[in-house]
Formats: C-alpha cells, structure tokens, sequence
C-alpha cells in the first residue's frame, strides 16, 4: 500500500500539469471557397461633369433688389435664385423703341397716303416701311432683353445646386454680368487619385463602387470612363475618371472608390484571420483542440475578405479567426460556441 501511494505521489504533479495546460478561447470558421474580387482604392472628390456648370447672365444692366439662394443650396427647375429690377436707362431705352415703332408706322401710313396722290415716290414708301420694320426689329430686341419690364424674377433652368454667388442684394450690375454659377445634380465626376504603377492595370468600362469617406452607409456603383496619361502634378497620382448620372452624392463630398480589376473563385477568409510577422502572412488552423500555425499569401484584398493561397493549407480544418493574437504553434485551444 505505501509503495502504491508514493507512485501516485510521483505521477500526481504530471497529472496536475497536463489538467493545468494552458488554453486559449478562440472563434473559428470553416475554410471555404469564395467568389474574390482584386481591388484597387483610390480616392478623390465629386465634382459637376464638365459642360454640367452654367453661369446665369442677366441680359440687361439692373439693381438685385432679392437674392433667394446661396452656395451650395439645391434647387428645384423653376425655383426662383433672384430678382433684378431694370436700370433706369435700360427701361428708357425701351420706351425710346415703342416710340420709335409708333412713329414709323404713322409715317408709314402718311406716305401710302401721298402715294395714293400721286405726291410721294416709290421710293419714299419703300424707305419708309424699312424704317417701320427697322423700327420693330428694335423692340423686338428690347423686349428679349426684358427692358420693358420694372422686375424680373430670374429661375433656376434645372435640377442642380448653386456653386457660387457673385453678386450681393442691392448690387447695380451690368448686362451679361455672371451673378451665380449652377451645377447638374445629374451629371457628376470623381478623379480617382492611384499610384502611377498601378496605372497600367485599370481600363475603362471597369467596375467601380464609390463611398463617401464620412458616410460608408451610402454607396454608388460605377464604371471607370478613362484613365489619364500623365501623372497629375499636385497629387503625384494618376487620374482616374469615374462619372455617374445619379444617386444620393453631391458636389464636393469626399468620396472612397474601389476598382475591380478581376474577379476569381478561391479560399477566402476574414480579414482578421490573417496576421503577419518577420515570416509573412499566416493563419491559424485547428486540428484535435491544438492550433496550427500555416503560411499564407495573400492574393487579393476586397471589402470583407481576403483571397489566400498556401501548399499547407488544409480545406477540411477550421480557420481561427478571433483571438489569433494570443496563439503560438501548437497551443491548445478552446472554441467559442457557434
């Protein structure tokens, strides 16, 4: 009996340690196959399509007695941006033309009168019904102008938002004075800035989705229009053209764009399951309760997952994916329930 007792004395801290053996609690997921697209990010502002910016002119010199808009205010087609009550002159000017129109139609109407009598010439009568028509090409011109109205409520010609304002209430301003600028909320364009190595790699008619930097809520598919020749000299980059026609974005949002260069099928993991050290990129597999560590490259990088290849890995074991970062080769682990 004490020989029995002393070989379970000698066996009992061997027992104790393999009991107390440390483990550690982690999550994992079965290795599959996944549709991996191959990214690249750029980034860059949402400006108006070229030709989608128009100044609004006033024809005719005036005071701006309401300024109804400001910049980067949206507007409605038929929204009313301004009023612009008429110069002095330019009303005068108008007056003058109707005056001059009445006056060549009586003259007219006296000089086919003489020539009833025999005492004008042909020639008088031609001279004046071109007087008469001069006369009214006159008004005519001032009526387009707007001259022979006191006011003028100047509306926005389409959906869009106001860029700039150049003119202020009470401003006198003279005819073709650009007062505002009104962008297309239609048309809008982002240059994407990327490394001029990875130039090369993108052409047009590829797929891009864009998302704002502040707001990754909201997104808009895309496609790529062009690719510049040249590197940009502000930004050292090389442009990228992304237009869209529509969506929730507006000028001048910052915005985050991802170019799909291809897309294959492949192993695919959490972006968390894969980790780096002076060895590379590994992960983690789980076989009989014990963690395995594998070498890995990383082949693609999308949104979520990460495409991967590897001569060790084993498409039968599990992927850790959570509490990695506690693991070592070989260590014992626990996993957490599905």
């Amino acid at each position: 009996m004490k020989r029995f007792l002393i070989i379970l004395a000698l066996l009992a801290p061997g027992l104790a340690s393999a009991a107390d053996a440390p483990s550690v609690l982690v999550r994992t997921e079965p290795l599959r196959r996944h549709a991996i697209a191959e990214t690249l990010v750029g980034y860059g502002t949402l400006a108006p399509e070229v030709g989608g910016t128009i100044n609004v002119n006033l024809p005719r010199p005036g005071r701006i007695s309401a300024l109804e808009v400001s910049p980067g205010q949206v507007v409605k087609k038929g929204a009313r941006l301004l009023e612009l009550r008429t110069a002095a002159g330019a009303a005068l000017g108008y007056r003058q033309a109707e005056n001059a129109l009445a006056f060549a139609r009586s003259e007219l109407a006296r000089t086919e009168q003489l020539v009833a009598q025999k005492l004008a010439t042909a020639s008088q009568l031609a001279a004046a019904r071109k007087t008469l028509a001069d006369a009214e090409a006159a008004l005519a011109a001032q009526r387009r102008l707007g001259t022979g109205s006191a006011t003028e409520a100047v509306k926005a010609p389409f959906d869009g938002v106001v860029v700039s304002v150049g003119a202020a209430l009470g401003d006198r301003v003279a005819a073709g004075t650009a007062v505002l600028q009104l962008a297309r909320l239609s048309g809008l364009r982002v240059l994407l800035g990327i490394e001029p190595s990875d130039s090369f790699s993108v052409r047009a008619g590829m797929p891009v989705r864009l998302t704002p930097v502040f707001d990754a809520r909201r997104t808009v598919d895309a496609h790529v229009a062009a690719v510049h020749g040249m590197v940009n000299p502000q930004t050292q980059l090389v442009d990228v053209v992304v237009r869209i026609s529509s969506g929730d974005l507006l000028p001048g949002m910052r915005v985050r764009g991802e170019i799909t260069l291809a897309s294959r099928i492949g192993w695919a993991v959490p972006r968390s399951a894969v980790l780096r050290d002076g060895g590379g990129d590994y992960i983690f597999q789980v076989q009989g309760g014990v963690a395995h560590r594998v070498a890995v490259q990383v082949e693609s990088d999308s949104d979520k997952l990460l495409g991967i290849s590897g001569a060790g890995l084993d498409p039968a074991l599990k992927v850790v994916v959570r509490g990695n970062y506690e693991l070592a080769d070989g260590m014992a682990v626990r996993e957490e329930a599905q």
